[in-house]
């Protein structure tokens, strides 16, 4: 499992790769490979974008301060679901994104962790809800019109 918490998932193609690398030099047979990231799906992006961002923000700047790393800001938070780490928007909008990198990367899993502190349970069971009813299906019909290698 690869725990992809920010930046493009695509940069640990190289990880990737030197691991299936590292089970065929050894004889071992190519293993499934997974990624988990951060993401909350709702019915519309708008309502995703905004109520991640309402419960997202307030715990990576405690992580800021108390790590020393980049303060959250709008900006970051836009470019993270865009491109980079968070799986955050409709089920059609987060589907097209876990396809992507599932083909990318060669993944045969993906683990969404819904959950930030505080966050309704509401947004989590729709998440949930969403999850398997639109997005998983979706993502399955998206790579079996171009299937990943593992």
């Amino acid at each position: 499992m690869l725990a992809i918490i920010g930046g493009r998932p695509q940069r640990f193609a190289g990880h990737v790769e030197l691991y299936t690398k590292a089970l065929e030099q050894f004889g071992h047979t190519p293993q499934p490979i997974g990624q988990h990231s951060l993401g909350l799906v709702a019915d519309t992006d708008e309502e995703a974008v905004e109520t991640w961002w309402r419960y997202w923000q307030p715990v990576v700047a405690a992580l800021a301060e108390e790590r020393g790393f980049y303060k959250p800001d709008r900006a970051r938070y836009e470019a993270e679901i865009d491109h980079g780490a968070l799986f955050v928007g409709s089920p059609e909008t987060v589907a097209q994104k876990i396809a992507t990198v599932a083909r990318d990367l060669r993944l045969s899993r993906f683990d969404l962790k819904y959950d930030i502190m505080h966050l309704p349970r509401e947004a989590r069971a729709r998440t949930i809800e969403l999850l398997g009813s639109e997005v998983a299906p979706r993502v399955r019909e998206l790579l079996a019109k171009e299937p990943t290698h593992v």
